[in-house]
Order: structure tokens, then C-alpha cells, then sequence
């Protein structure tokens, strides 16, 4: 695992140096044992892949007019890899995407957590490298507690450069004046229970090796995670004497160092490059000449000097040898780790947690530890009998048993001391893990730390035990929190979000719960109130996140179970939010919609009310949201009995939806409905439960952000009533959205016609 950001380049230089020697001495014996296959190994064709789209990268020899120059030659093997400038695990060399503030590191402790929990011997290792500015951001500072909390051990080894060197400042001395001398980095470690290795020059690698081999034999019975600060140079480089760099003068360091100072071969480039020539006895073309403006001419000579590097490998058995060692090191590792784990099958596409199977009645089940052979009886209920009142927070922990249950405790739960209030706590049979006493608990003990509750769950999902790629053999996660608090989770799940999309090899699926959700959450005061907030959930690509907003505990199962279902298949689908709000309400009874299938929510959006046919129409309603939805609900005899004749549809889940066959989606919610729409919703008019609603549906709908104003707090009533969400108010909302009906559509009629 390569967490950093800005020391990628050295990492890739590494691989492709090693992808080359064996290339090279594949070609040069034939012998199969150095075949490397060219689609996961790195080439020094791929050096102008970095910081370079694959979309440009597929077409630049093109546009070059280098497509048949034999300095190019490799690209015909399989085109150039883009190599983004973070580290991303599209590479092949790294178990992470790293990026901003710390994200990539911050899931090391999850991803530890996973080998523990799946009983890998201590041989598999997360090594993760980062600098000291990515260690003060929140998600690294995060990581702190959560890798202590899961007694990750020695299996988490962080390497950190400290260069006190960022892009434009040191750390100490620069950010943090000098007279502050308490503050010390080993010191914060420490403090945390860490345990903190330091070298003197971690740019010398007899100090590296053994700061490694001191690792590697450290008593695995200590649970502490361990780190190494050492003490490195930005701007570093092996040429330099005392100081100074031949024929230049003083080696440029710290953040003055940072690459964006330097123009195209410069002079400061051109000395360290001398120093290379002597050592290795080559020659590098051009430099000496000054920037080549011209792009073709620009990658004739980057690769050609790419090359005279490469030919080092033919000095004195160099390229050989490393082949030899990189062919050792392959066959000593195996591939039939013992596991505690099935690693032939991916449990979450077991057919009993498909919609149709699911049972209607309660579960009474016995489940067994497989580790210390205990047995206990549990109950699961999956949906509730009509007027009990469970409101849709009490059907999360049901689902988290179900899955728990049928996969044998892969789903787990990361969701800080609150997770009795999100209801996700009882969905643990063995309660909290432990690495040692418990190993199969499946409820991880965690703080309110939001970022890192999500990014330790990422680590979680991101692991996989399968020798197949296209099959995931690992784990799922879920993270939650009061709604209002769920954004300092995006950063980390929009990362994650990406490296998802683009994984060479099936993961897991994040699930996040945005508990207490909606103004119902006015006894904790309006910080705590979910309704903006939560909508940071809608900001990802078209189906990649399925987002689901219940209001009904009987929408919870139907609809969570239809997004695992289309997740555990579609790789693109790396991301299910669950929104649910705090109140207790009565159970609906489903007998009196028009939609009556209990399993209804699974399509996304679905019928509580349709038009009399003989009666004239008034327009579509759509609702989503807890108290919105009941208080519509409690109102809609007396609608009808004041003459107003309104299809209700319940908005589960657009996604969920956009998947159903045509001729539902039009039975449902026809292309016209967007011209005669109001929505009633606990959410904003900033963002619909549906894309495109309609020209006039913000004229007539009901929201909890009406007047543009945050709403003030007080009891559920009162806010409630403060966003013109209780039922008196949806009741004139509607009656209003009936009586407008035919001003609505003329009005419309009369500017469509107005542009002809």
C-alpha cells in the first residue's frame, strides 16, 4: 500500500525499472519464468503515461506521428498507462488511492483490520508511506485512535518520511514557530499508544533495512500499530557532496525543491543528471540543447534519455540479477493462505438475500460461533404488521442481522459510540470485534470520528482474499451517523468512489446510514439537523451511489436488499446511503395503497394513492421523507373527500427506479407528470428526489427549506410545523397544488405556444 501523493513518481520509476528487468531478460533467455504480463506490469513505455489521461494517452503517438518510431515500440504491446500523480490502485502497485488530506492513509487501519479478521498469518502486511503535512490532516490524525482501537498490531506499518518540507513551508519552524519545541511528532504518536521507531537519515537504506527487519521480528502479541518517523531530505539526491552538487553549487532542498520551481532542462536539472552520467558511465541526448518546444520532438528525447536509463540494467549483471531476485521473491509467495474464510464464493450474492426471497414473517434462529462453538438464539424481522409502531431507524440493525446472518458475519459495522441510536449496533451476534478474544464480532469499537469511522470502513471493503479479479471474497461495511454530520464521510467515500470505478479487481460495497436524518431531529437542537447535509450523497457520477430515503419500515428491506442485490453484480455500484429519520411512527397499512406489494420500495418509486379514472385528474405528488410522508398520509381521505384527485408517489429511491422496465416507470411517473408536479419532501428545493422535476413543480411543492432560511429548533412539532411539513399545511399545500390545476397547465400551454 503506497499512501502518499507526491512520492509516486519514485514509485513508479521503482516498478518500471523492475518490470524492465525482467522484460529484458525474458527477451534475452526465452526462460517463461521471467514473463511478466504487460497488462499488470509497468514498462519504461509508460513513463509518458504519468500525469496523463488514458483518453490523451490513446491517441498521443497519433497525434505525434510517432506510432511506428522504434523508441515507441512498447506501446504497441498494450497502449501506455496512465499513471495518475497520487498513487491509485488502477496501477496495480498500490492498494489505495491517495489524495487529499490524508484520505488514502487513513484507511490502513481497516484494510489491517481485515487480514486480522479473516486469520491471515502475520506474514501479510500493510506498509503505508506518507510525509509529515498529509499527518496533520484530520483523516490522518483520525487514524491515530482507529488503528489502536482495532489492535492492528505490527500487521500496520507506517513509514513516515519527515522531510519538514511541504510545497510552499516547512512544519516546524515555518507553520509551527521554532520556540513551540514541544511539539514533536513522535511525541503525538507515542501519546496515541503507538508504537514509534525513529531513524536519524531515512534516506540511508542500511537504516531502512533495519528499521524493517525490527518490524518484522517485533512480538506480534503487541496489538500496538507501529511507525516510523524518519528523518529524510526533500529535494534529496545520492550525486550530492557535502551539500553541493558538482559543476552547480548548493543542492536545492526543502520545499524550494518542489519540481514546479524548474523550467524544462534546466541547469540544476542538467548537474544532477551529470552526476547520474558519471556514476553509470552514459550519456543522456539533449538536455544540453534547452527546452524543446516541439511536442514530438519533446517525447523522442524524454524517451530516449528514459532509455539511456534503462540501459543501466545491461551493467554488470544488474538487470539480470534483479530479475533473478524478483522471480524469488514471486514463488515465495503463496497464494493458499490459510483463512477463516470461504475463499471460493462471494457471500453477498447468496440467493436468500435477493427481494423475492426474503421472509415476510420474524426469523427465530440459532447461530453459531465457528470459533469458540457457542450458540445463541436471535430474532430477525425483516417487516413489521401494520399500526406497530417502528418507525424506519428500527429496520436498519433487522437488515444488518440478515446480512450478518447469511453471509456468516461479513457485514460490518464502524459507526462510533452512537451506533445504538443508528440502530446498527444489534446487527453484531458476537458484539464488539476483537483480534483476539473475538474475531468474529462484527461491530468494530470506534469514536465520534466520522472521516475516519468511513475511511476505516473503506479499508474494510477494499480488501479482497480471491485469486480471482472479477470475484470479490471479502467483507462489506457500514458507517453512520446523524445525518447533519454524514458530510465529513464524503471526501473519504468520493475517493473511494473513484477508485471503485476504474478497480482492476472486484471490492466490497460502503454503505453509509445517515441516522436521524430530516427537521425530526429537533430535540438535539438545528446543528443537528439533517436536511441539507444529507444531500452531499447525490454528488456522484450516475450509477455509482444508490441513495435510499425511507419513510415506512417496510420500505427498508425491500429497498436496501434491490440496491445489494444490483452492488454485489454491477462493480460500478461501490456506494448504498441509507436515510432514515428518528421518529417512531405506525406502521402503514399497505392494503389501503394502490401499490399493495409489500415489497413495493424495491422498484424505487411506487403508488400510495392513484387517480379516480372517473374523476378529473389534478397532478402527481410525489413525497419523500418520514414525518412528510405520514402527515400526507393522515390527510389524503380528507383530500379526496374535498373533491382533489392527486396520484401519490413514494420516493424511494430514483436509482432503484431508473432500473425498473419502461412500461413501469411510465405506469408510475410518465414523462408529462414533470408538468403537473409538486413534491413534499423533509429535504430542500436545492436538491429533488428526482432530477428534471418540472418547470413549475418549485411553484407548488412543500420543504423544509421554504423560505430559505435555517429552520430554528424547538420540539418535532414545532419544527416540523416551522417547515410546513405538518399535516394542516400539507393539506393546504395540496388542496392548493388541485384547485391551480387547469391555470397551471394552460399557463404552460400558452408559452409553449408563445415560441412558435
Amino acid at each position: 500500500m503506497l499512501a502518499g501523493g507526491h512520492n509516486t513518481p519514485v514509485n513508479y520509476a521503482m516498478w518500471m525499472i523492475m518490470g524492465e528487468a525482467l522484460s529484458r531478460q525474458h527477451a534475452r533467455t526465452g526462460d517463461e519464468k521471467y514473463a511478466a504480463n504487460p497488462t499488470t506490469s509497468m514498462l519504461s513505455i509508460d513513463a509518458l503515461g504519468f500525469r496523463r489521461g488514458q483518453g490523451a494517452l490513446d491517441t498521443l503517438l497519433q497525434d505525434t506521428d510517432l506510432v511506428d518510431h522504434p523508441l515507441m515500440a512498447q506501446a504497441k504491446i498494450r497502449g501506455i498507462r496512465a499513471l495518475a500523480g497520487h498513487s491509485e490502485s488502477t496501477d496495480l502497485t498500490n492498494d489505495v488511492n491517495g489524495g487529499p488530506s490524508g484520505i488514502a492513509i487513513a484507511t490502513a487501519a481497516g484494510k489491517a483490520a481485515f487480514w486480522d479478521m479473516v486469520g491471515a498469518p502475520d506474514s501479510l502486511k500493510i506498509i503505508a508511506l506518507e510525509g509529515e503535512f498529509a499527518m496533520t490532516s484530520g483523516h490522518s490524525q483520525e487514524l491515530k485512535t482507529t488503528a489502536v482501537a482495532q489492535q492492528v498490531g505490527k500487521r500496520l506499518r507506517i513509514l513516515l518520511s519527515y522531510n519538514n518540507a511541504g510545497i510552499d513551508d516547512s512544519l516546524v519552524g515555518g507553520v509551527i514557530k521554532p520556540e513551540f519545541d514541544a511539539y514533536q511528532l513522535e511525541g503525538q504518536w507515542a501519546s496515541y499508544g503507538w508504537n514509534v521507531l525513529t531513524l536519524d537519515d531515512a534516506n540511508d537504506y542500511d537504516q531502512v533495512a533495519g528499521v524493517l527487519k525490527t518490524m518484522e521480528d517485533w512480538d506480534p502479541t503487541d496489538r500496538r500499530p507501529m511507525i516510523v518517523i524518519g528523518r529524510t531530505v526533500k529535494g534529496w539526491w545520492p550525486g550530492a557532496q557535502n551539500g553541493k552538487i558538482p559543476r552547480y553549487g548548493d543542492q536545492i532542498v526543502s520545499y524550494q525543491s518542489h519540481p514546479y520551481a524548474f523550467s524544462f532542462n534546466n541547469d540544476y536539472f542538467q548537474a544532477l543528471a551529470g552526476t547520474f552520467e558519471e556514476r553509470f558511465g552514459v550519456e543522456f541526448q539533449g538536455i544540453h540543447d534547452g527546452a524543446v518546444a516541439n511536442d514530438r520532438e519533446r517525447l523522442i528525447q524524454f524517451k530516449t534519455n528514459i532509455d539511456v536509463v534503462m540501459s543501466v540494467l545491461e551493467k554488470n549483471g544488474l538487470g539480470e540479477w534483479l530479475a533473478n531476485r524478483l522471480v524469488d521473491i514471486g514463488d515465495s509467495v503463496a497464494d493458499d493462505l490459510p483463512l477463516r474464510i470461504d475463499r471460493s464464493k462471494d457471500p453477498f450474492q447468496d440467493p436468500r438475500l435477493a427481494v423475492e426471497n426474503l421472509p415476510v414473517e420474524a426469523q427465530n434462529l440459532t447461530v453459531r460461533n465457528s470459533e469458540s462453538g457457542e450458540e445463541k438464539e436471535i430474532t430477525i424481522k425483516l417487516f413489521e404488521e401494520p399500526g406497530n409502531v417502528r418507525g424506519t431507524r428500527r429496520a436498519i440493525s433487522e437488515i444488518v442481522k440478515w446480512m450478518n446472518y447469511v453471509t456468516e458475519n461479513r457485514f460490518m459495522i464502524v459507526a462510533a459510540d452512537l451506533a445504538e441510536s443508528i440502530n446498527v449496533e444489534n446487527g453484531s451476534f458476537w458484539g464488539h470485534y476483537d483480534p483476539v478474544k473475538n474475531p468474529l464480532g462484527t461491530r468494530l469499537k470506534a469514536v465520534i470520528q466520522e472521516a475516519g469511522n468511513a475511511s476505516t470502513a473503506i479499508g474494510l471493503v477494499g480488501q479482497s482474499a480471491s485469486l480471482d479479479p472479477d470475484k470479490h471474497v471479502g467483507v462489506w461495511a457500514i458507517s453512520g451517523s446523524y445525518g447533519a454530520f454524514t458530510p465529513l464521510m464524503y471526501l473519504p467515500a468520493r475517493v473511494w468512489s473513484q477508485q471503485n470505478q476504474d478497480s482492476p479487481f472486484r471490492v466490497g460495497v460502503l454503505n453509509i446510514l445517515a441516522g436521524h436524518s430530516g427537521p425530526e431531529t429537533a430535540a438535539d437542537a438545528r446543528t443537528h439537523f439533517g436536511i441539507f447535509s444529507p444531500q452531499v450523497w447525490k454528488l456522484f457520477p450516475k450509477g455509482q451511489v444508490i441513495t435510499l430515503s425511507f419513510w415506512d419500515y417496510n420500505d427498508v428491506a425491500p429497498a436496501y436488499f434491490a440496491a445489494a442485490s444490483i452492488a454485489a453484480r454491477e462493480p460500478k455500484v461501490g456506494v448504498i446511503v441509507l436515510e432514515v429519520a428518528r421518529p417512531d411512527f405506525p406502521v402503514a397499512d399497505r392494503a389501503t395503497f394502490a401499490d399493495t406489494d409489500l415489497t413495493a420500495a424495491a422498484k424505487g418509486l411506487y403508488l400510495i394513492r392513484d387517480f379516480d379514472p372517473d374523476k378529473p385528474k389534478h397532478g402527481y405528488v410525489m413525497v419523500q421523507g418520514s414525518s412528510s410522508t405520514v402527515n400526507l398520509v393522515s390527510v389524503l381521505d380528507r383530500l379526496e373527500q374535498d373533491g382533489v384527485n392527486v396520484r401519490v408517489v413514494a420516493c424511494i429511491s430514483e436509482e432503484l427506479f431508473h432500473r425498473q422496465s419502461a412500461d413501469y416507470q411510465n405506469s408510475v411517473l410518465p414523462a408529462e407528470a414533470r408538468y403537473d408536479l409538486m413534491v413534499v419532501t423533509t429535504g430542500t428545493r436545492r436538491v429533488w428526489p428526482i432530477q428534471d422535476p418540472g418547470p413549475l413543480t418549485k411553484e407548488y411543492s412543500l420543504v423544509s427549506d421554504w423560505d430559505d432560511q435555517w429552520l430554528t429548533g424547538g420540539s418535532e412539532a414545532d419544527v416540523i410545523a416551522e417547515a410546513h411539513l405538518d399535516a394542516e399545511s400539507i393539506y393546504r399545500g395540496v388542496k392548493r397544488f388541485a384547485d391551480e390545476h387547469d391555470h397551471r397547465i394552460s399557463s404552460q400551454a400558452k408559452q409553449l405556444a408563445d415560441l412558435q
